[in-house]
């Protein structure tokens, strides 16, 4: 029953329920409404109700006392660690910052949740593992900003306390109004297929270039009144916003109406500005500016990575690669330490990235060849590895080479630089409580896609995200309990999806009002297969490319509603492993595990199940007409060739009466068409 981030919680058998008359006792009005959502109106007769939902800065010596005697472990002094202390009439949140109300909020609404509204007299106390717990994101559309403001909402459910916003040429810029105008224009360009960012990125020039991020702000751009909104959102809710803000590499939101100052003359679509052109800061300089005044950030990620044209222009050539990219950074940084702001980076150009098999990436010389082929392009891009000696230490290291040779980190380490994992995957980590020794800050997860739900999904963000979580908060974790982290995760993500509507048909069925057909929850896989691939850098997400099939509700009174039945979203392939493996060496020497990442894409939406040797996926169905009652589902699948669709279980959500008492539905193997559930 508790929630799958706590590690410390003894509850005794009495309780009382959390009911909309439990006075709640704060005065920050997304907490107080964090705990009111989950209190239930009706209770058992002669049961008990809790008073009051009261929140305390500190954590009184007599409760210490108990988390000592009680959960085996000690109380730290730290912001972001609470206490849940349920005794006689009465729930008091102990924290020693707002921000660990909020946490303390989010857990009390899951125990009550788990338990239908009911709270047993106990005591919880839980803290982080990490102090950085990440989200590095796109600006949305102007459209989807409700939805950002969800997301927010769901980093803070799984206790999230970072969000990395790239702005690039998303927003407006007042001084500049040109970038915006040359930004929308080139990302109409890249919107006219599928993969076209691709084609430009690895298949037209004989050098590489930096991935097209057209999906940032739709390929359009909010108004600063817009993004400070969204800014402040972020920080009601107690999470450090840091505004990435491109610049050196990946800058051609800068350099598309600003061509005088690209470093690689002969590119029509310019992605690095010449480091020894004056103009170029005083461009950057009057952007950072506009980003400084909006955000508010006590730090500015400033990019800098995939570095590829370096040392061509007249300019910079014959000056050493690796002056050349400190210089940058030296400038920059002095510029926002000016303003207050600390600064982080994509650090991979800062090391001497060779592998065991004498591959070279990041920071170490590197020869251009064909990504498909294989064919020399004739061109080297020189090493910059030596800056990490010319650089501040105290800057923010993004590191996403953790994946790549475990030894990479070592070079931060030694030197003192705080690091933070880039691109952070946790399903995918190698050996998470051995590195944690090093005393890295934590990890950010990435979402190089347009910020919308399934894109989330399908990306395997969500389940990350969630995954991640388990590892951020618990301190036991060890790579032995990966398939158990998992399942926890799959079912977290599943419970948020549907939390709303569980509630509300839980409080229909409770007041006595259900009438019609609310949700049918199904359990159903498929032996259709498709190659994984994400939809990112210019690769656009249409779920209906992925339909396989259609429930048919058939109502009472004849009509009839169709709901699409989506591979990767709803459901997926049957024939999935729930293990991960070493991609080489052991885990002492790896630095990443393979794992199945069509399992994960279908999660959130789905909940994946294993059953034997199978993986099904149960499914919660919103009934389009809910006044209605369902009489009978069909099902009727588009191909009956391309694959067959397996039913294991169907029910009502909530049960009618006396469904509970129902034996479980046969398997039901489909093939065209069936009827699957009548009454």
């Amino acid at each position: 029953m508790d929630d799958f981030l706590t590690a410390h919680a003894s509850w005794l058998h009495t309780g009382s329920w959390l009911t909309k008359n439990t006075a709640i006792a704060c005065d920050i009005s997304f907490i107080r409404d964090i705990v009111a959502e989950a209190a239930v109106t009706l209770i058992p007769e002669g049961e008990s109700a809790y008073r009051e939902v009261a929140f305390q800065i500190g954590v009184p010596v007599a409760v210490r006392h108990a988390i000592r005697e009680q959960l085996g472990c000690e109380y730290a002094e730290h912001e972001e660690s609470y206490v849940i202390y349920a005794d006689g009439d009465a729930i008091t949140i102990y924290a020693a910052h707002e921000r660990g109300f909020m946490y303390g909020a989010e857990t009390l609404a899951k125990q009550v949740d788990r338990r239908l509204g009911y709270l047993p007299s106990g005591l919880l106390y839980n803290e982080p593992v990490c102090s950085v717990r990440g989200l590095k994101v796109y600006l949305p559309t102007e459209e989807d900003i409700p939805y950002f403001k969800r997301f927010v909402d769901m980093l803070v459910y799984f206790k999230y306390n970072t969000i990395v916003i790239e702005v690039g040429g998303a927003m407006e810029y007042k001084k500049h109004p040109e970038i915006n105008e040359g930004w929308v224009r080139y990302c109409e360009e890249m919107y006219e297929y599928s993969g076209k960012t691709i084609v430009i990125q690895e298949q037209t020039f004989n050098w590489y270039k930096n991935s097209i991020h057209a999906e940032n702000g739709g390929g359009r751009y909010l108004s600063q009144q817009q993004v400070r909104e969204l800014v402040d959102y972020c920080k009601e809710r107690y999470l450090d916003v840091i505004p990435e803000v491109p610049s050196l590499s990946h800058c051609d939101y800068l350099l598309i109406n600003h061509p005088e100052i690209k470093e690689r003359h002969n590119d029509p679509y310019p992605d690095t500005y010449c480091p020894s052109d004056e103009r170029s800061y005083e461009l950057l300089f009057d952007v950072l500016d506009e980003v400084l005044d909006v955000f508010q950030p006590r730090t500015v990620h400033i990019g800098h990575d995939e570095l590829y044209s370096i040392g061509l222009c007249d300019k910079c050539k014959g000056k050493p690669a690796e002056q050349l990219y400190a210089d940058d950074i030296n400038r920059i940084y002095a510029y926002l330490q000016e303003r207050g702001a600390q600064t982080m980076l994509w650090s991979e150009k800062l090391l001497n990235a060779i592998t065991s098999d004498g591959k070279t990436y990041g920071g170490a010389e590197r020869r251009m060849v064909d990504y498909y082929t294989g064919a020399d392009f004739g061109e080297t891009i020189p090493a910059t590895f030596k800056a990490i000696d010319l650089v501040p230490r105290d800057m923010l290291m993004m590191h996403w080479y953790w994946g790549i040779e475990r030894h990479f980190e070592q070079q931060y380490f030694d030197r003192g630089m705080p690091v933070v994992y880039g691109n952070f995957d946790g399903p995918s980590f190698v050996d998470w409580s051995t590195r944690l020794r090093q005393k890295p800050l934590g990890g950010i997860i990435s979402n190089w896609s347009a910020l919308k739900e399934a894109n989330l999904q399908r990306n395997g963000v969500l389940f990350s995200m969630a995954y991640a979580a388990y590892l951020f908060w618990r301190d036991n974790y060890d790579d032995t309990m990966h398939e158990e982290t998992a399942s926890l995760a799959f079912k977290e993500l599943y419970r948020y999806r549907y939390r709303e509507a569980l509630r509300q048909a839980g409080a229909a069925v409770a007041d006595g009002a259900a009438e019609g057909t609310a949700y049918i929850e199904v359990v159903h896989t498929t032996d259709h297969l498709r190659e994984y691939h994400q939809f990112i850098d210019g690769i656009y997400l249409d779920n209906r490319e992925y339909r396989i099939g259609e429930y048919v509700l058939e109502y009472e009174d004849g009509s009839k509603a169709s709901v699409p039945v989506t591979y990767g979203f709803n459901i997926s392939n049957k024939d999935r492993f729930w293990n991960r493996k070493l991609s080489r060496g052991t885990i002492h020497t790896a630095a990443q595990y393979d794992v199945d990442a069509i399992l994960m894409e279908a999660a959130f939406t789905s909940l994946p199940i294993q059953i034997g040797d199978e993986t099904y996926y149960k499914w919660l169905i919103e009934n389009p007409h809910s006044d209605r009652t369902v009489t009978a589902v069909r099902l009727l699948v588009d191909s009956p060739v391309g694959g067959n669709i397996t039913v294991k279980e169907m029910k009502f959500v909530p049960d009618r009466e006396g469904a509970s008492n129902e034996e479980p539905k046969e398997q039901i193997r489909i093939m065209g068409e069936a009827n699957l559930a009548s009454n």
